[in-house]
């Protein structure tokens, strides 16, 4: 890989593993967590899915493969969006 391929990929693999934490926050109810930490934390998730379902997206278009860049196998939809939701 490129240095910028390495770029791109690093900041994918954090994404996701921010994506993740933020899908896992907006689902968590805790007798400490109020209606609208979970409301802020289901849009903190949306937006990293937005974010890397773009990313993700556009990366055959710029010729980035699975082969080049593993991390765009991941699947934002399968992922993190739950019970079938879609923006």
């Amino acid at each position: 890989m490129t240095v910028e391929q390495n770029y791109i990929d690093d900041i994918l693999k954090l994404l996701i593993e921010k994506a993740k934490e933020a899908k896992a926050d907006s689902q968590l109810k805790s007798e400490n967590s109020s209606e609208q930490d979970l409301i802020f934390n289901s849009g903190r998730a949306l937006a990293y899915y937005e974010v890397l379902s773009t990313m993700i997206g556009l990366a055959g278009i710029f010729g980035l493969s699975k082969e080049i860049m593993p991390t765009i196998l991941f699947d934002p939809d399968k992922e993190l969006l739950s019970n079938n939701q879609k923006p």
